[in-house]
């Protein structure tokens, strides 16, 4: 919701001109990129706190290449910033319904990938979720837009919400098949 109440800002333009929208989504995905990394510092804190103590209590990390996160960091920055461009075309309501799209493609990819057997409750959860996700594109079809979104709008926004999607599931395959069986603390991770 943040997200969409900064594109709801407006100013005048430079020498008088008309009022024009906030609509930099690339700024928004930078913004939180930086609070993902200012994780980094307070692991660090963490890390300083800690070796103060008479018995420290977090384990000493184990070596890791920090390019064992680049393919997941590509995936999150590339899913975020297609996200953000995707608000700009689509209603916040349709933005979060359709975020839930990331179940059914992560339960595919991990099926696919990890080797991974689901349960039936977990495919009644991916069948649940398809019906779901049907419901709000065939709501984004019929309902009335205003003048500030057209219907060729939504729809390619719909559309490049679910490729986001689709790349965050890759994203949470590459990091379960690749970096869970690495010991290193979730903050390190986050800011890394």
């Amino acid at each position: 919701l943040p997200r969409r109440w900064a594109d709801n800002f407006s100013a005048a333009g430079c020498g008088g001109t008309e009022e024009h929208g906030f609509q930099h989504p690339f700024l928004q995905a930078v913004g939180m990129f930086l609070g993902e990394f200012s994780c980094l510092g307070v692991f660090y804190l963490l890390v300083w706190r800690d070796r103060r103590r008479p018995e420290p209590s977090m384990a000493p990390s184990q070596p890791f290449s920090s390019l064992l996160f680049l393919p997941p960091a590509l995936c999150d920055m590339t899913g975020t910033s297609i996200m953000y461009v995707a608000l700009n075309m689509t209603s916040a309501s349709s933005f979060q319904m359709l975020r839930g799209s990331v179940i059914i493609f992560t339960g595919l990819l991990s099926v696919a990938f990890l080797g991974r057997r689901l349960e039936l409750s977990q495919w009644l959860g991916i069948l649940v979720t398809i019906v779901g996700l049907v419901v709000v594109g065939l709501a984004d079809l019929h309902s009335s837009h205003d003048q500030k979104h057209k219907l060729s709008e939504v729809i390619t926004g719909d559309l490049l919400i679910i490729m986001a999607q689709v790349i965050v599931a890759i994203q949470m395959v590459l990091e379960e098949k690749f970096v869970y069986k690495h010991d290193v603390h979730p903050l390190r991770a986050v800011g890394t």
